[in-house]
């Protein structure tokens, strides 16, 4: 018993000091693994200085993104330091829609009298004045009608004559009294189909009062209604037109208007008197102003409603059927903003920067970076919404030269 109790005794003895031994070879383990790693945890200590995840509200939780920069630096730069003020700024809301004119602005020509075309110069996008001569017509049958004018007219002016003397004899006679009345009816018949004679040739371009028997004609031209553009000639030389038939269809741009179309959801947010800002084409942006004068009535398949607004000025690239994409001033109210020169975008992130402290000897100065919500743009301005902590009223903030800085900082991550 005591030799198994030495041999146990023994065992326990070297378990007791085993263990410590095993705990000490592990914490040696563990510092040689360490050691090596001394850089990388000084790295980690250090501050982040190029991250572009902070957001408005962020700034209390991460690292200040800061950007230095030397007086030289700072000149080069152009650097301008402001506070955000507050701006009557508008809350917006986008449409999409199109050019289009009046219904009366848009004229389709075409004959009383069919005819064969003889002459026509035009060509879609031809500016047209009011009177000038779009076609020249020909046809026989105008000669007959110039021709019926001139005989109807000859036949009432023997019956002006017949009708004076009839009134002259019934007045002693009774018997000729209705001899008188018939005159005078036939005379009512003959001047009734003279003006309507006039009025057809009238239709012509022929003017009755100065048609005479050497001067009938078997051409007549044809004027322009209005004045405006050539949208489409589909006609030519040689065809013959009836009077069904379109010659030209010439529309006036000046009174032409935004057709907005507003969905059903926001229409009780429109009024007339709004003001609307949009571009048409290549337009970057709205660069064009209209008020709304017109709110349609009824809904398309689309659950859209139809709302128009007058330019406030006319530009060539104005094209009737032109896309348009708009935003309508729905709420005017005063907001902070800032110059759009004062904020950057850079990974999906809206950021500005503000002065953090400038040193004197030598002089240099550190801008931090902050995110920022933005909201309405209107007249170079943009309203923002700074995070909770910075002092809008405290704080200079760079109103020109955002971009310098931001270029700096991308150049020092680089690096």
């Amino acid at each position: 018993m005591q030799t198994i109790g030495k041999v146990y005794g023994i065992q326990w003895i070297k378990n007791q000091y085993l263990v410590p031994v095993l705990l000490v070879g592990l914490l040696g383990v563990s510092g040689c693994g360490s050691g090596g790693g001394e850089d990388d945890t000084a790295r980690a200590e250090q501050p982040l200085t190029s991250s572009f995840t902070e957001v408005a509200g962020d700034s209390a939780q991460a690292e200040p993104v800061l950007v230095s920069l030397t007086q030289a630096q700072y000149d080069v730069a152009a650097i301008q330091l402001g506070q955000p003020v507050l701006r009557p700024l508008s809350t917006t809301l986008k449409v999409n829609g199109m050019l289009d004119v009046p219904a009366q602005q848009v004229v389709s020509v075409s004959i009383p009298f069919g005819g064969y075309i003889r002459q026509i110069r035009l060509e879609p996008g031809m500016r047209v004045q009011k009177g000038q001569t779009l076609v020249v017509l020909e046809n026989p049958e105008y000669i007959q009608f110039q021709q019926d004018y001139l005989d109807t007219k000859a036949k009432l002016d023997y019956a002006d004559l017949e009708f004076a003397r009839q009134q002259e004899l019934s007045r002693d006679n009774v018997n000729a009294l209705k001899v008188f009345q018939q005159v005078r009816s036939n005379r009512q018949s003959l001047q009734a189909q003279l003006a309507g004679m006039a009025q057809r040739l009238a239709l012509l371009r022929i003017n009755p009062a100065k048609l005479s028997p050497g001067q009938l004609t078997r051409l007549v031209a044809i004027p322009s209604p209005v004045s405006g553009f050539v949208t489409k000639v589909p006609v030519n030389n040689g065809r013959f037109v009836n009077p069904a038939d379109v010659v030209v269809e010439i529309t006036n741009i000046d009174h032409m208007h935004v057709q907005l179309s507003i969905f059903e959801k926001d229409l009780s947010r429109i009024h007339t008197g709004q003001t609307v800002r949009f571009g048409v084409g290549g337009d970057s942006k709205p660069i064009h102003r209209g008020t709304i004068f017109l709110i349609g009535k009824s809904l398309s398949a689309d659950r859209t409603v139809s709302v128009l607004a007058h330019p406030d000025a006319y530009a060539d690239g104005f094209i009737p059927g032109g896309y348009v994409t708009a935003e309508v001033d729905i709420k005017t109210q005063p907001l902070p903003a800032l110059p759009e020169s004062a904020v950057v975008s850079f990974g999906g992130q809206t950021f500005i920067y503000v002065l953090e402290k400038k040193q004197t000897n030598p002089v240099s100065y550190a801008f931090r970076q902050i995110g920022v919500k933005t909201g309405v743009r209107e007249n170079g301005y943009i309203a923002i919404m700074l995070p909770p902590g910075v002092d809008p009223q405290q704080t200079p903030v760079v109103v020109k030269g955002a971009y310098s800085l931001l270029s700096k900082l991308n150049n020092s991550e680089e690096e």
